[in-house]
């Protein structure tokens, strides 16, 4: 999709992120990445039409997927996937691990390339999966076809506990993920962020250190979640970090899954406030 001379959709933005958009040329990018749990409890049908949770995660990427293609900010966005279950796949496309969401939108068929061999299998090789998408981070700050103000967000979406590691390896693995890249990214430009949400697809995942690894909000962000109506949902009671915790009678209900895409969306438009 081009800069001009093209139709646009603006209605998904707010008007925070059309201020920032109109200030400056689009000399920065914007990498996503979804970290995805396959282990075998993500088969359950713990849902509202009772397909497995992987059904309706894939779903919910693949919608993400499409908007981001039609947001003014699709020349911006990169797009990484991180699949783990006993062990982690990153999702690689003629030697790229990262895709652009634009034109024919290449992140979304590589996305839907990985499936077939991503299906549900296996325990939660949580830290192992975050060390990955690391590696991703990596390869992205050190591209030089891209402009040096980069900013970064990581989804983590699971309903497990580490099952090969420890609860500790997980804090670690973050912890590194959010700090060195950190560091790695604002010797590039000041500018540069890197934030990691995560998602509870269920009671039985590790709520707390999930909420534990994820980042504080910023105040432009939770002012977006405020006006568009998701601030209860996200990290509540207290709606200080980038967590969704898992539904109340867990399970997935067609409300929280359009919420939890909203919240994707509004994060990943926001990376760069």
């Amino acid at each position: 999709m081009g800069l001009t001379g093209e139709r646009r959709i603006t209605m998904a933005l707010p008007s925070t992120i059309l201020k920032v958009l109109k200030k400056r040329p689009l000399s920065y990018t914007v990498l996503v990445v979804f970290v995805l749990d396959r282990s075998l409890s993500m088969s359950e049908p713990k849902t509202y039409d009772h397909r497995g949770k992987w059904d309706h995660l894939v779903e919910l990427v693949e919608k993400l997927l499409y908007r981001l293609n039609r947001s003014n900010m699709a020349p911006a966005f990169r797009v990484g996937f991180v699949w783990f279950s006993d062990d982690v796949a990153v999702v690689e496309r003629g030697g790229q691990v990262y895709f652009p969401v634009t034109g024919d939108n290449p992140a979304l068929q590589a996305f839907k390339e990985s499936l077939n061999e991503n299906e549900p299998y296996g325990m939660t090789a949580m830290a192992d999966a975050i060390e990955q998408a690391m590696g991703v981070v990596e390869r992205y700050i050190s591209d030089t076809s891209l402009p040096s103000e980069k900013y970064v967000t990581v989804f983590l979406f699971t309903d497990g506990k580490e099952t090969k590691r420890t609860p500790e390896d997980v804090a670690t693995a973050a912890e590194k993920l959010t700090g060195e890249m950190l560091a790695k990214l604002q010797e590039l430009n000041q500018r540069n962020r890197i934030g990691l949400a995560t998602i509870a697809l269920g009671l039985d995942a590790d709520r707390e250190t999930l909420r534990d690894i994820a980042s504080f909000l910023r105040e432009a962000q939770r002012k977006v979640l405020e006006e568009r109506g998701l601030i209860d949902i996200v990290d509540p009671p207290y709606h200080e970090k980038m967590f969704i915790d898992a539904p109340r009678d867990d399970r997935i209900t067609k409300e929280w899954e359009e919420a939890v895409r909203r919240f994707v969306e509004r994060l990943s438009e926001t990376a760069v406030l």
